[in-house]
């Protein structure tokens, strides 16, 4: 290839990567905004179906048991299929979910609805990492990831407030088939303009490295070869990162901080619910920073190791702060902390690829992504089984309200997990891109 045509092909390239890694993204968006809907809508579903607490309860999961449950199917579908396929059918069953929702006849369809929803979520951000692998520079994967993570929790944030506006103007009912519709919209562009690799655009298989040209779809594994690749050793240091610092920070942020600085601290809300904000921003932050730097520097483990560090940081001062009660700057800045080292995740799946073989980007994402729910769902009920435990047996309207000791308690399990993390980031073993050895 002269060098006009290859500058020539490679300005075309980086047009067109960009262009379909932001339909992606917008399909992810998406996702994100399905997710966060149930929240908005769960006083007027209580309403509707006549539901209980367990009732509520149980729609609300039944995204999460679809989500664990397709990780590792997921990934193989996702190496199998390509992100182009992919994206299409996981936008449609979205939609076919949102729609059934605004459609339903009774509570059972909401919940098949919530599972078609959790169904086509569960592969949307590994389809993004597949196609990153396909498109992007193995030194560019980092930054893109911790993009995707910066979006998925910037609509977490802001998905909730267009849909309150749009129940109160056309009702929750057509609001869902609204979204369905919406949903069908970006699956469509989707399927238009992404493609699985530089060869479907008629560019050189070989214009970005060596390793994308691996990173096509390839034929059903089987169960030994899947095990195989699921067997290697070098992935359980990412599971370990994501395993053991995404749940303290959901526990901190999305479970029970707010009731620990109410009951604790006397505040309202609204006050509390800021520090929450500031843990979520910390994330926000710290995801494409992580990414940034992991790929400028070329280490997945010292930015991972000092990330974490930063979590673990921010529980000690929640735990060993004299008299427990933090002064506001102090508590904003654990609050920060705690937000900045969940950003470690990003780093788990670059990780993960660079120990993996070539081509099986999907499915190792999905194993070490796996560790991200496994934690969660270990951690929050171990949380609550400790509050309960040092509860003093005091009830205000109807509700427990729980001493300032058993929080901090509860924070020395989220450091013992944080702590985990950590030791899944010493014990990762770095691989150089350039020269694949290991240091």
């Amino acid at each position: 290839m002269s060098n006009c045509l290859y500058i020539f092909e490679a300005k075309k390239l980086e047009r067109i990567r960009w262009t379909m890694w932001a339909f992606l993204i917008l399909l992810h968006l998406v996702t994100t905004f399905h997710r966060v809907s149930f929240n908005v809508v769960a006083d007027l579903l209580t309403a509707e179906f006549s539901l209980t607490g367990v009732g509520l309860g149980n729609l609300a999961a039944a995204y999460t048991y679809m989500y664990v449950l397709m990780q590792i199917p997921g990934g193989l579908m996702v190496d199998r299929l390509g992100p182009r396929r992919i994206a299409l059918i996981t936008g449609l069953l979205m939609a076919a979910g949102s729609i059934l929702i605004g459609t339903a006849p009774a509570a059972e369809v909401v919940f098949l609805g919530r599972l078609l929803i959790g169904l086509g979520g569960s592969v949307v951000l590994i389809n993004i990492f597949k196609f990153q692998a396909s498109w992007f520079r193995p030194t560019e994967f980092a930054t893109l990831s911790g993009f995707a993570l910066l979006f998925s929790g910037s609509g977490a944030l802001l998905g909730a407030t267009p849909l309150a506006f749009s129940v109160g103007l056309i009702g929750w009912r057509a609001s869902f088939i609204f979204m369905g519709l919406v949903t069908i919209f970006v699956a469509l562009l989707c399927w238009h303009f992404v493609r699985n690799h530089p060869g479907e655009k008629g560019l050189p298989e070989n214009l970005i490295s060596k390793s994308n040209t691996d990173e096509k779809t390839r034929e059903f594994l089987n169960f030994k070869a899947a095990a195989a690749v699921l067997s290697n050793r070098r992935l359980w240091a990412p599971f370990m990162i994501n395993f053991g610092i995404f749940g303290g920070f959901i526990v901190f942020s999305g479970t029970w901080g707010v009731s620990y600085l109410v009951h604790s601290y006397g505040v309202n809300i609204e006050y509390a619910s800021s520090f929450m904000i500031i843990a979520y921003l910390g994330y926000m932050a710290g995801a494409p920073l992580a990414g940034w730097i992991s790929d400028k520097s070329g280490s997945r483990k010292v930015p991972a190791i000092a990330l974490i560090c930063c979590s673990i940081t921010g529980w000690l001062l929640l735990i060993t702060w004299p008299g427990g009660l933090l002064p506001a700057a102090i508590l904003y800045t654990a609050s920060a902390l705690v937000g900045i080292g969940a950003a470690s995740t990003v780093l788990s799946f670059p990780m993960a690829r660079e120990v993996s073989p070539a081509g099986h980007t999907g499915l190792v994402t999905a194993a070490v992504n796996l560790g991200v729910f496994l934690g969660l769902a270990i951690l929050q009920p171990l949380f609550g089984y400790v509050l309960d435990l040092g509860w003093s047996g005091l009830l205000v309207d109807g509700a427990r309200y729980y001493p300032l000791g058993a929080y901090r308690t509860g924070f020395i399990v989220c450091l013992a997990f944080a702590c985990i993390s950590l030791a899944g980031g010493l014990l990762y073993r770095q691989v150089r891109a350039a020269d694949n050895m290991e240091y």
